[in-house]
């Protein structure tokens, strides 16, 4: 029974040995999960940005130069181009800069602001792109549904009006599919960003 006795003693004092860390620890092991995940969130928006541009080179110019030039978008698109390529890189920037930030802060509370920022911006990142989409997609609609080569191909009986609703709503689809991919991924790392926030509100409160 004594032996019993010390066993239950030994397997007490085990339940009520917890690991426990510091603010400080806490504080490092959170910049480093944050810097972890930015430097991700960077990775994937260079990635999203190379990508489709190196899909470009392996595909025929002269078709889609012909099919804007035919419907009169040539330079509404050469426009979307150059402004969705200079903000991209500002985002891209902005992440880098995140990171930066997030790599050197010396305290709590600018982590907890750098967090803030981060998260920010890839909220603004994602309606931008979904924006942009949207906008790009509703231009040319317009422009192919209202030209006359497009008018001419159609039956004399066709309702035109129904036309573009079953085209918007094919198109608010394809933006919705897009709108769950970005939450998907981006969302992950938020999550992330939000519970390593979580807990530094936790320990400097506590």
């Amino acid at each position: 029974m004594d032996k019993l006795e010390q066993l239950k003693n030994v397997w007490q004092k085990q339940e009520d040995c917890k690991i426990t860390f510091s603010k400080d620890e806490i504080y490092i092991m959170m910049r480093q999960k944050s810097s972890s995940v930015v430097k991700w969130i960077l990775i994937i928006s260079i990635l999203e940005f190379l990508l489709p541009n190196l899909f470009l080179l392996f595909t025929d110019h002269g078709s889609s130069a012909d099919f804007y030039n035919k419907y009169s978008i040539a330079t509404a698109m050469k426009f979307y181009f150059l402004v969705h390529f200079i903000i991209i890189i500002i985002f891209i920037y902005t992440f880098y800069k995140n990171y930066k930030n997030i790599s050197a802060v010396s305290n709590v509370k600018e982590l907890m602001q750098d967090i803030i920022k981060t998260r920010k911006t890839v909220k603004y990142y994602i309606y931008y792109n979904i924006a942009m989409a949207a906008i790009i997609g509703l231009h040319i609609f317009y422009k192919v549904f209202n030209s006359e080569s497009f008018l001419e191909t159609l039956p004399s009986n066709t309702n035109q009006i129904t036309i573009w609703v079953v085209a918007l709503l094919i198109f608010v689809f394809v933006l919705f599919i897009f709108w769950g991919i970005y939450r998907i991924i981006y969302g992950f790392f938020l999550k992330k960003l939000n519970k390593n926030y979580n807990e530094l509100e936790r320990t400097e409160y506590c």
